[in-house]
């Protein structure tokens, strides 16, 4: 990949600008930054590097949701008791993550992300219901990965990568709080993902895709939900699991400037409980699909410091209207 991007970066400087050989070996350097700075998953630290990134995320999720008698799950994260009938839920979730990432060896490299939420959700239940509105600023669900690279591109051959997670539980749980006065900022239970990730530089540009699967640990609620038929103790819950695909391109138009697109779908399996003294059941309406498409821009500021802006846009009914990112990373 290394070679097709500077051969990249020689193409773009010699059509673009009249420079000096110092310059020339600049351009190089900062193509390939712009470049490589795009996936995290992609691209691995060397040896002994460090690298420190501040990510900021903006989404806005609106949606008519049915709720049951019981209890429902809003989306795959968050669950809401009530009755039944029509929710109308608009949520504003702001996180800033703080990640460190250490080159263990050429091809081994280990992440801890720790993410700070706020979000203020605005929901209105019934066809006349009230607006109520809740906000919670918290400590998110801390993130631990490891991504080991076994096989290098070459010229006919694509770079594999391979991806493992564990995600806590961190953060305010939704199942400790009462769900109509308050909001989580964590899931509630721990996570493994377990992803591969290939890119291969296609001059003059570089395709990149990656599948991934994460499966959600069970966890104990013992919590009491009341409907018009009585009370239910809910003992355990079953969080579905998750299967990611990703795809997309990246293309450099200048040598400090670069543009990616990127579609994301994510398919989320249904929810089980298991109620006291019952059978473990499917959750109704606990299955979703969602997709994203991509836009991001890639901008060298200087030799080592990166800013990348990305706007992500949903596709289906399920995903979030839209969200918008910006990442800082720091190598030193």
């Amino acid at each position: 990949m290394g070679r097709n991007v500077l051969l990249l970066a020689l193409l773009v400087s010699t059509l673009t600008f009249s420079s000096t050989p110092q310059s020339d070996r600049r351009a190089q350097e900062e193509a390939r930054k712009a470049l490589t700075q795009l996936e995290k998953d992609y691209v691995l630290l060397k040896k002994g590097q460090f690298e420190f990134e501040e990510m900021f995320s903006f989404t806005y999720y609106s949606a008519n949701q049915i709720y049951l008698e019981s209890f429902a799950i809003l989306d795959p994260v968050f669950l809401t008791l009530g009755k039944f009938g029509i929710e109308r839920a608009r949520r504003h979730i702001f996180v800033n993550t703080f990640s460190l990432r250490y080159g263990i060896l050429d091809n081994l490299q280990l992440d801890i992300s720790v993410p700070f939420l706020y979000r203020y959700d605005r929901v209105s239940r019934g066809e006349s219901g009230p607006e109520e509105t809740m906000e919670r600023a918290d400590l998110g669900d801390i993130t631990v990965g490891l991504s080991l690279q076994p096989i290098r591109e070459t010229h006919t051959r694509p770079a594999l990568i391979l991806n493992f997670g564990y995600k806590s539980k961190t953060g305010v749980s939704p199942y400790e709080i009462d769900p109509k006065k308050e909001v989580p900022s964590g899931t509630g239970y721990e996570s493994l993902r377990f992803g591969v990730s290939t890119v291969k530089s296609v001059d003059p540009v570089v395709v990149f895709g990656s599948l991934s699967y994460t499966h959600n640990l069970h966890e104990g609620v013992n919590q009491t939900v009341t409907g018009s038929s009585g009370s239910t103790t809910i003992e355990r819950v079953y969080p579905g699991g998750s299967f990611t695909l990703g795809v997309g391109f990246a293309y450099a138009l200048a040598y400090n400037f670069s543009l990616n697109v990127q579609f994301i779908n994510n398919y989320i399996m249904h929810t089980f409980i298991k109620t006291k003294g019952g059978p473990k059941t499917r959750v109704p309406n606990s299955s979703f699909n969602t997709a994203m498409l991509k836009l991001g821009t890639g901008w060298a500021v200087s030799r080592s410091v990166p800013l990348n802006f990305s706007v992500y846009l949903g596709l289906t009914q399920d995903s979030p209207d839209y969200t918008v990112e910006i990442r800082i990373p720091v190598k030193f």
